[in-house]
């Protein structure tokens, strides 16, 4: 059961950890809330080895913190990920899900993204700190709905 990856909802005893992850990633945690509400773990023993998360607004969510920790790095884990917030976002009547992205476009398109610009995305989501600064301005644009 150890060599196992188990995906979980995140709590607030795992911000630390996820800091850490994001941090060597280089992706935003300046604003992420500690509570960690609609973020997932990956989780092998008792290392943090994925995280995956998401900010509503209304119907639409910001997919957001997406990552796998770089020894665990095409072992399904990001896929698990991926589908679980999915499932969840469909469970929290998320329609469209939007995300930012420097490096992993053409991942999210085999998800069912596509890029679009800017100007359409919802302004409840352009008014997030991904999109007021913490991402640069060249990053891509993807939505799923």
């Amino acid at each position: 059961m150890k060599n196992t990856i188990q995906i979980k909802k995140a709590g607030k005893h795992d911000f630390e950890a996820i800091c850490v992850l994001l941090a060597a990633e280089n992706l935003p945690t300046s604003d992420l809330n500690p509570a960690l509400d609609n973020f997932f773990i990956a989780i092998k023993g008792d290392a943090i080895t994925g995280v995956i998360g998401m900010d509503k607004y209304g119907t639409d969510g910001l997919l957001r913190s997406a990552v796998v920790h770089k020894d665990y790095r095409n072992t399904g884990i990001a896929g698990s990920l991926v589908n679980q917030l999915f499932d969840y976002a469909k469970e929290q009547g998320v329609t469209s899900l939007y995300l930012i992205t420097n490096t992993a476009e053409e991942y999210f398109k085999i998800k069912g993204f596509i890029k679009i610009a800017k100007e359409n995305v919802p302004a409840t989501v352009l008014q997030s700190k991904e999109f007021n600064g913490l991402c640069p301005a060249s990053s891509v644009i993807m939505v799923r709905r």
